[in-house]
């Protein structure tokens, strides 16, 4: 840039630009013949002498007038001949200070001076083809140096010359004279945007122009290479240089294209990028540097008027600052105020988006669950769930939503409830994730997808798993202390409709003390201040050491093992870890035998059966909650209450035992006692239906009508189809109106 610069002081800025882009005009004629003569079979040493004793002179010619046309002779008086170039020229010269009007006529001068220059280039090539083809003309019909089968091939290979030339030289030019006269274009439109003129950015040609000139001139690199050595193999093989010469002058007008176009893109998005930190921090942004194409002028526009909606408000509250203090401290008040109300409703969403995450889950027969979640930002794209399956299965899905925040929230959503309502038909994780697959393809344009690994677990401990894409499950073996890795083939789900026919299913079998652990990428792909990962080499090192350690303590060491080894660097994404341990459990059969009566409806049974078991283990929490549901549905609410507060006294994590506790005083009509226990249900599920109209039907029988319209619209606010709530408000509008 030293070089354009001297130049442009001390002759002209256009003859500067027009300098640098010729020298690509040599090496596009010299590229461009070696191409177009690998395509001659005769004559080829007679014709390459007609071609170096014209075309330098000729090309060297209009190199001459291209440059005289571009201000060669500024220096001695002989400006450049057109009048915008000499705008630019002027301009330059006076550092580019000037009136608006000229500023902003200059600014369209030097955005079009690449277009002008790249026209300029290609009449050059036409030219010179012109002429060179008049000289083939005069070798033949004049002096009869040529047959007229060497002054056609001759004019051939012009033509193809001119044609590759034309091509590479005019993509060529418009690249350099961008780079060249960036700086200038982007200081003039700053200064444009400091004066208040509000203009977009010229714009010439869109961006992907410039990767199909990048595609035509490999094909024209392949085909002329494979025209060379057909000729080569029909010449004599001392010919090879030609071929070498042409290798490696493609290369090097390939790597020295590629790096202009790949340096100007990084640059514009670099710059681009550090404008809108700019913008966002308060400050007068100005561009650096300014893309000619249409794509990012529009980008950059677009971040203009941004900016300039900014400065305006900026402006508009400082002039009024003075005058109208108190209006100001009303609209900030309002701004806190809208801003609390978005971060409440951001909070929301994330208490919506955990509840519909199992905080506590329960055990199933003889399998104990330990969870633990950390999302990186208020909401995240893991979640987990436990569901029962057709045919007494329980099925444990752990998921990887793409992206974050809302979006991965809605997707959340949507695939909980369609794996819940897939798990009512079906048992087979290939065949929900099918289902599931279905239905968010069908109902979710938003193009996200998840990761998911499935286990689906029977009465015997036969599991059956499927991977869609996700971690490999580990599966802890207790008799061996040994790690097996589980694994299927199967697509994401969410995206293509074809992943359907990709799901697999594998089994294996659980032993008493095995653990499988079910984790997402956030685990693996952990970092540390040096930016290496925790690995899955690391993770499986931290699952052998802590073997030993009952569940959750070993579920939180596993956790603790990959917060230590971030330190200072954080979590860069969600981390879920979800471990299933069969364990071995004598009041199980008691659990399952009363299930089998409940499910006749013998209760009476059931209750007779829990009762013995609760002898022979005393205390035991599975026994006790399932004979506080039998006691409630056989109407005996005293024992019912009884039984599931001696539960709650070791298990207070239980949103359905405090459920069962205030349903049975609610039909004892302890109003008082019931709103307690829902209100405990409630605390640890806001969203837990059932809980918030039993809640506000005891409040109703207590008279406090006002408590139970709020509650009743909250049930309405989370299901806005339940009929009950809202015929329940209309009932006590009635009696508060006295009809």
């Amino acid at each position: 840039m030293k070089l354009f610069y001297f130049l442009s002081r001390n002759i002209s800025y256009t003859f500067s630009v027009a300098f640098f882009t010729n020298i690509f005009g040599w090496l596009a004629i010299i590229f461009s013949y070696f191409l177009a003569s690998s395509f001659l079979l005769i004559s080829y040493d007679k014709i390459t002498n007609h071609f170096f004793q014209w075309l330098p002179l000729i090309f060297l010619s209009f190199s001459f007038i291209y440059f005289v046309f571009f201000g060669f002779f500024t220096p001695v008086k002989i400006p450049a001949l057109m009048k915008r170039h000499r705008r630019i020229n002027t301009l330059f010269s006076r550092n580019l200070k000037a009136e608006d009007a000229y500023m902003k006529n200059s600014y369209g001068d030097f955005s079009d001076l690449v277009m002008n220059n790249t026209s300029s280039s290609v009449i050059i090539i036409v030219a010179t083809g012109a002429v060179m083809t008049v000289m083939a003309f005069n070798s033949f019909f004049i002096t009869g140096n040529f047959t007229l089968i060497e002054f056609k091939s001759t004019v051939k290979v012009i033509a193809l010359a001119s044609v590759v030339a034309t091509l590479l030289l005019g993509m060529a030019t418009h690249l350099l004279t961008e780079n060249l006269t960036n700086n200038e274009r982007a200081e003039l439109y700053n200064e444009l945007l400091k004066k208040g003129v509000k203009i977009k950015p010229h714009s010439l040609i869109g961006v992907n122009v410039n990767f199909y000139f990048f595609v035509i001139i490999m094909f024209i690199i392949l085909f002329s290479f494979v025209a060379l050595l057909e000729r080569l193999r029909m010449d004599a093989p001392g010919n090879i240089l030609i071929l070498a010469v042409y290798l490696a002058g493609s290369i090097l007008l390939g790597l020295i294209l590629a790096r202009v176009n790949a340096n100007s893109i990084l640059k514009i998005l670099n710059d681009m990028s550090r404008v809108t930190r700019e913008i966002a921090s308060g400050k007068r942004a100005g561009f650096q540097v300014l893309s000619l194409g249409k794509e990012f002028s529009s980008i950059e526009f677009a971040l203009m008027e941004m900016a300039w909606e900014i400065e305006e408000h900026r402006r508009n509250l400082e002039l009024k600052v003075q005058e109208r203090t108190d209006e100001l401290e009303k609209a900030m008040t309002s701004l806190r105020i809208r801003d609390d109300q978005i971060q409440k409703q951001l909070d929301m969403a994330s208490v919506i988006q955990r509840s519909m995450l199992p905080d506590r889950l329960d055990d199933w027969n003889e399998i104990k669950f330990s969870v633990r979640y950390n999302a990186m930002e208020k909401i995240g794209g893991d979640f987990y769930d436990i569901f029962q399956l057709k045919d007494n299965k329980i099925g444990v899905i752990i998921a990887d939503v793409s992206g974050h925040g809302i979006p991965a929230a809605l997707v959340t959503a949507m695939a909980k409830i369609s794996f819940g309502n897939a798990g009512v038909l079906y048992d087979s994780p290939r065949r929900i994730y099918q289902e599931v697959n279905k239905n968010i393809i069908e109902h979710m344009k938003t193009q996200d997808y998840l990761t998911c690994f499935m286990v689906a677990i029977d009465d015997d401990y036969n599991v059956t798993y499927s991977n869609a894409s996700h971690q490999k499950a580990v599966l802890l073996r207790s008799e061996s202390g040994e790690v097996e890795y589980l694994d299927t083939g199967g697509l994401f789900i969410g995206a293509l409709e074809e992943a359907r026919d990709t799901y697999e299913e594998k089994f294996t079998t659980l032993n008493y003390g095995d653990r499988i652990i079910l984790y997402t990428d956030g685990i693996p792909e952990a970092q540390n201040i040096e930016k290496k990962e925790y690995s899955n080499d690391g993770f499986e090192k931290s699952i052998l050491a802590h073997k030993d350690k009952d569940l959750e303590e070993y579920t939180e060491s596993l956790i603790a093992d990959v917060r230590d080894y971030m330190g200072e660097m954080g979590s860069i994404d969600d981390i879920t870890l979800l471990v299933i341990e069969l364990v071995w459990d004598e009041a199980v059969d008691v659990v399952k035998s009363s299930r089998k009566m409940v499910a006749a409806h013998k209760y009476l049974e059931a209750i007779e059966v829990l009762e013995n078991g609760l002898e022979r283990f005393p205390g035991n929490q599975k026994i006790l909650y399932n004979l506080a549901k039998n006691y409630f549905r056989v109407n005996n609410y005293s024992k019912a209450v009884q039984t599931i507060e001696k539960y709650i006294e070791k298990d207070r994590k239980n949103k359905f035992a405090y459920y069962i506790n205030g349903a049975s005083y609610y039909q004892m009509m302890d109003y008082k006692a019931a709103v307690d226990q829902f209100n405990m249900a409630v605390a640890i599920d806001q969203n837990m239906v059932n809980s918030l109209f039993a809640l506000a039907m005891s409040y109703k029988n207590l008279g406090d009508y006002d408590s139970a319209v709020q509650i009743f619209e909250r049930v309405i606010n989370i299901d806005s189809d339940n009929k009950m709530a809202l015929f329940e408000i209309r009932q006590i509008e009635k009696m508060k109106n006295g009809n």
